[in-house]
């Protein structure tokens, strides 16, 4: 059976023009202000593998944080169905179900669920299930689960209360994680306006003041004073976007 790879996402044929475009249409804006020609385009392009790289991660990251938001549905659905009397294999079979109306049936989880429920029917152990599912996603709140799950299975601990807490605990988390992301929201768009401010300033120069910056184009020393100004410009936003990413 066919199981998603969490921690390595292979963009689309779609992504990967989309993407692609975005970045030549981004190296040709800069080339364009700061030397005057397209030419630096090509060397640009020795970047274009560590850009694909950053492109994955982000991709992955947001994959991950989708399969927590349902992974934590799942659980206090599970832990619903287990307060009903359920056995563990038949809360994970609702669960199921519940996955499909909530988000259907080509979301991460439900295609997870649909995995479990297989592996179940070989008669693999429902810990092993969760475990060998934690390890795929890299995940700490579900490698923690997991490794609760196995501990409560064999020795014989209050099944439901543990996942209970679990669905309370990822849920918390969760919560905290949009409350941080509210309260910096205003502060992310200030910084997305800066990264933005000192190309919109040049294309109004170029525009409006034609001539102003052709002192640098075209000599050794122009070239090698905005490569400088090219590089701290670069730095400055990946410093920024560094800051700005807070994690739990």
């Amino acid at each position: 059976m066919k199981q998603i790879e969490y921690q390595n996402y292979s963009l689309s044929f779609t992504e990967f023009i989309f993407y692609g475009l975005l970045f030549f249409s981004l190296c040709g804006i800069l080339s364009f202000l700061f030397y005057d020609s397209f030419i630096p385009v090509f060397f640009m392009c020795f970047f274009l593998k560590y850009y694909y790289k950053k492109v994955r991660m982000y991709l992955c990251d947001k994959r991950k944080q989708k399969l927590i938001l349902q992974f934590r549905d799942m659980i206090h659905s599970i832990s619903v169905s287990l307060n009903s009397g359920y056995s563990i294999e038949n809360a994970i079979m609702e669960s199921y179900r519940e996955m499909e109306i909530l988000y259907g049936n080509h979301s991460y989880i439900h295609q997870e669920l649909s995995t479990m429920l297989k592996k179940l029917s070989y008669h693999i152990p429902v810990e092993t299930v969760f475990l060998e599912f934690a390890e795929r996603t890299k995940c700490d709140d579900i490698l923690i689960f997991s490794q609760i799950l196995m501990i409560s299975k064999r020795n014989g601990g209050d099944l439901i209360s543990m996942i209970k807490n679990s669905a309370e605990t990822i849920g918390s988390k969760i919560d905290m994680k949009r409350e941080i992301d509210t309260a910096i929201s205003s502060k992310k768009f200030e910084q997305t306006i800066m990264f933005f401010m000192p190309i919109a300033i040049m294309m109004y120069i170029r525009i409006f003041s034609k001539g102003y910056f052709t002192p640098v184009y075209h000599n050794i020393t122009g070239i090698c004073l905005m490569t400088f100004c090219l590089v701290l410009y670069c730095i400055a936003v990946l410093i920024g976007l560094k800051i700005s990413d807070i994690k739990i």
